[in-house]
């Protein structure tokens, strides 16, 4: 079973993806996972690539 998150969305918000999904036969629930889940894909480059340039052990802040 997968995690539940509940959100309050603005009427708009909510009439457009209604719209797109009624465009394109998928629910609301398939819509938000593909959202969702691009979005924590891009997070997840993003914080690996930060990782290998910073590294992961920061060192102290610079000094005045």
């Amino acid at each position: 079973m997968m995690p539940e998150l509940r959100v309050e969305l603005p009427e708009f918000t909510t009439a457009v993806l209604d719209g797109h999904c009624s465009a394109n036969g998928m629910c609301r629930t398939q819509l938000v996972n593909n959202i969702l889940g691009e979005w924590a894909k891009q997070k997840h480059h993003e914080a690996t690539i930060i990782l290998r340039v910073a590294g992961s052990n920061p060192t102290l802040p610079d000094k005045k």
